[in-house]
């Protein structure tokens, strides 16, 4: 199967955040120092240009971008000087939006840099850290800069029915956030493999044979850029496709294509799906859990076996992430 190019990418500005979020498949949060500098970020987006022929969109992304707002504006004001094309988006869970005049000022200095769309993240995990005003204010001022059309609130029911969530009552907040995993939204890996499973119907392995990764992997256009430069797929935090620095995303893309079906992590999982890696995580000592919520939950756990013992190093990372998912 033929590797598509890369056409829509993340750059990770930073890991840090200040929100630690039951359900970051990329387990960020305030102990996470990673971070990208303006110069590198913008090294990566021409790159991400230069490799795909038909040029490539790109959104900002964290953690929260906005922990460091001159950088996160400098960098969208010297793409746009240097014609890297336009910046589709940037993503904020608003916890910086207190003060109108403030709100307005940095939503017109981005519109004015050439940002495409807001995008607000909002849902009971965010609310544990972020007062759900402050996700109201931001909403409704960056619609008035920017018109309705060009605010993308994740998710928009919970925006009019949400509540903040910071020292509810654990019963109360079990029973919340298992009315909200039921709706299907929440990716199962990283820190949400451990922290929103728990109430899940669960499954067991013979579930999962015959589930390649195929198409999401070799065929998805989108992947994410840590601020390491680690390529992942955009679906897959923590499964490394290489690393722009020591490589151009070209060169990491051309290798990728020749060589992908022999690599030990991902052409088995592109072939098998996750149970392709029971038998050599099994001969480590792994012990798989009794169920799974679905592939994505049995992958991260086999993943974060591997990874937390040393092992595929070039193809599993960062190690902070699976570190960090404990």
């Amino acid at each position: 199967m033929p590797l598509k190019h890369w056409s829509f990418a993340g750059l990770m500005l930073t890991s840090w955040c200040n929100a630690r979020c039951a359900s970051c498949y990329l387990c960020c949060g305030p102990d996470r120092q990673e971070s990208m500098t303006v110069e590198g970020a913008l090294g990566i987006w021409r790159s991400l240009q230069e490799a795909c022929p038909h040029g490539c969109r790109v959104h900002i992304s964290g953690g929260e971008p906005f922990g460091d707002w001159p950088r996160l504006i400098d960098l969208a004001r010297r793409a746009q000087a240097a014609g890297l094309g336009p910046l589709e988006k940037v993503e904020t869970n608003a916890f910086w939006a207190d003060d109108p005049g403030v709100v307005h000022d940095r939503v017109a200095a981005l519109d004015g840099a050439g940002m495409g769309k807001l995008v607000i993240s909002t849902d009971p995990y965010h609310q544990a850290f972020v007062p759900i005003a402050r996700v109201r204010l931001l909403a409704q001022v960056a619609g008035e800069v920017l018109g309705p059309g060009r605010v993308q609130v994740r998710w928009r029911d919970w925006l009019a029915e949400g509540v903040d969530t910071a020292g509810m009552d654990q019963p109360s907040w079990q029973a919340l956030v298992a009315r909200y995993v039921a709706r299907g939204r929440d990716r199962l890996c990283g820190r949400a493999a451990g922290g929103l499973t728990g109430g899940m119907q669960l499954k067991g392995l013979g579930e999962f044979a015959d589930q390649p990764c195929r198409a999401v992997l070799l065929r998805s256009r989108h992947v994410h850029i840590d601020p390491s430069g680690y390529v992942m797929p955009a679906t897959c935090a923590g499964l490394v496709l290489g690393q722009v620095g020591p490589e151009s995303v070209a060169q990491i893309w051309q290798r990728l294509n020749a060589d992908h079906a022999a690599r030990p992590v991902l052409g088995t999982l592109a072939r098998c799906g996750p149970v392709g890696l029971l038998a050599p995580a099994q001969a480590v000592g792994f012990a798989p859990q009794p169920g799974y919520a679905g592939k994505c939950h049995l992958c991260w756990d086999v993943r974060r076996w591997l990874a937390l013992g040393g092992l595929y190093g070039d193809e599993l990372g960062p190690l902070a992430l699976y570190q960090a998912a404990g």
